[in-house]
């Protein structure tokens, strides 16, 4: 009897524990039909109406082939040929010479077009959508065609022939945000541009290009569509393209205009245009490769276009152009340092910027009179990479100190003043390095010996020309020496391997080549000089041995 009493407050705990169960599942219940009443997949965020066009034939539709040829594919077929029936009615009634019922016609058939598709929205909702963007293409085009490809225009005025399409471009990119529908924002902004491509002004071609630009950014910025933004970049630098060689689409040799005007402030307005994705706060579904791609795809149409318009208009004034490049890229880096997510992004504008510099300082001074001044500036660069901890601008830095130093040395035209900047500026930059590596967050000692071989080589070019022939040998020995007083001074190694090789550098000199061309006398003091110097340092390096090993 106790027994059964101790255990009815657990089976009446048990009983609740039932019941609060079951209410539960009841309420999992009725939200799963309420759900399926919704059509609503659980799990699945629910997309906008327009965004639920597949564009490809999705053949297993309702698990049969021909339900998917049936139900898309004649859809689609349908749209395809009502869109060219509906052209061909109104090109018709235009040659005719009724402009106006041409017109009107048009008009009406997309009001109809339009009228179907809303009818037809729940019963037919593919049909239903595809009406939906027939009607768009449909209403520019007849928009259009108001003024442009006609001999006898409705319009007159070229003005406001481009003001409507580009209108109708406007409402259609409303409609677009508003439901939230990429396909339809890519449709508006194909249209805008081909609307500016059609006037066929060079600022007005450029202008439209850059406003497109600044609605690919704004748009995702506000839904975060990568692949239209992604396309865009392309398209609009396309669009620059036009112009640039003349509008081929309105019946023009494909050929370089005869001046830019204000097309090249348009173009360089949409490279920073674009350069606003680096600012834009990141989202989740959006990765940085993403953004450090279309960076790098905005660079790269940026600079091939940059190279063709200075190259046609502007060979010989093109300095002005790339000083203004540098200051916006620096003032653009160090707004991205502070406030961009992506900081490599940061270094890759301050390496632009000091590209464009070169190249404003090429136009200055020309070659080889610039050599000097790459080298200086290659030293400002790892001072811009101290300042933006950055790994990759050492990197890159260090593979375009190594290309120009290449050139400089190739092109044979030698500079006192220049040789030492190069040498100077390997140490200093190796041992800038070496002192803030952490900071730099390079774990490796590669790139910090790469700039000591140049310097080293830089050492004996630059000690080769300052010297008068007779005595290039004495000057290695002298510089060797002061390696090994550096490796003394800063406590490391590797300049004592610079003061081997040098001397090795020497002895080869002085055996090969001077013994031949050098007098007696002064031949005999390089040769006890240098045998001075190798057994005194043989001698401590003995003694370092000795006293390491006691």
């Amino acid at each position: 009897m106790n027994e059964e009493k101790t255990n009815l407050p657990e089976l009446e705990a048990l009983r609740k524990d039932l019941d609060a169960l079951n209410n539960r599942l009841a309420k999992v219940e009725s939200l799963l039909l309420q759900l399926k009443g919704q059509r609503v997949v659980p799990g699945k965020s629910e997309l906008p109406e327009e965004e639920a066009i597949d564009i490809k034939f999705p053949f297993q539709s309702k698990g049969s082939i021909e339900y998917g040829i049936g139900e898309y594919g004649m859809a689609w077929i349908g749209n395809i040929v009502l869109f060219f029936g509906l052209i061909f009615l109104v090109n018709y009634l235009q040659n005719s010479g009724s402009s106006l019922t041409a017109a009107a016609v048009g008009f009406c058939s997309v009001a109809l077009v339009y009228v179907s598709s809303y009818y037809t929205r729940k019963s037919l909702s593919v049909l239903s959508k595809l009406l939906v963007f027939n009607g768009h293409l449909l209403l520019y085009f007849f928009t259009l065609r108001l003024h442009f490809f006609q001999e006898t225009p409705l319009i007159q005025n070229k003005i406001l022939g481009f003001i409507l399409p580009v209108v109708v471009s406007a409402v259609i990119l409303y409609i677009a945000f508003r439901k939230e529908s990429q396909f339809t924002a890519v449709l508006s902004l194909l249209m805008l541009i081909a609307t500016g491509v059609f006037y066929d002004v060079v600022g007005v071609v450029s202008g439209v290009a850059a406003i497109a630009a600044a609605l690919t950014v704004f748009l995702y910025y506000r839904f975060g569509w990568i692949k239209l933004t992604f396309a865009f970049i392309f398209i609009i630098y396309l669009a620059h393209l036009t112009w640039l060689l003349n509008d081929p689409f309105m019946g023009h040799n494909p050929e370089f205009i005869a001046s830019p005007g204000s097309g090249y402030v348009y173009f360089i307005a949409t490279g920073f245009i674009f350069s606003f994705l680096a600012l834009i706060p990141k989202r989740e579904e959006v990765s940085n490769e993403f953004i450090i791609s279309s960076i790098i795809w905005n660079g790269i149409g940026f600079t091939i276009l940059l190279a063709a318009i200075v190259v046609t208009y502007f060979a010989e004034n093109y300095v002005p152009i790339f000083s203004a490049i540098t200051v916006l890229c620096i003032l653009w880096a160090v707004i991205l340092k502070l406030r961009s997510q992506i900081k490599i992004i940061a270094s890759m504008y301050v390496l632009y910027g000091f590209l464009a510099l070169s190249v404003a300082i090429f136009g200055i001074l020309g070659l080889p009179k610039s050599y000097g001044l790459f080298a200086l500036q290659s030293l400002l660069v790892v001072s811009f990479a101290l300042w933006f901890r950055s790994r990759f601008m050492i990197i890159m830095n260090t593979i375009l100190f190594l290309v120009l130093l290449i050139f400089f040395i190739q092109s044979k035209s030698f500079n006192d003043l220049t040789n030492f900047a190069y040498m100077l500026v390997a140490f200093i930059s190796a041992r800038i390095i070496n002192w803030k590596k952490k900071r730099l967050n390079i774990k490796t000692e590669f790139v910090r010996d790469i700039y000591l071989v140049a310097g080293f080589a830089m050492t004996l070019v630059a000690f080769y020309h300052v010297s008068p022939p007779s005595y290039i040998t004495a000057s290695w020995i002298f510089a060797g020496i002061l390696f090994f007083l550096m490796s003394l001074l800063i406590k490391n190694i590797k300049y004592r391997w610079l003061a081997i090789a040098t001397m090795v550098v020497s002895a080869i000199r002085l055996i090969f080549f001077d013994m031949a061309s050098v007098n007696i006398g002064y031949r005999v003091l390089v040769f006890l000089g240098l045998a001075i110097i190798s057994i005194t340092v043989s001698i401590m390096y003995t003694k370092y041995l000795v006293k390491k090993k006691e």
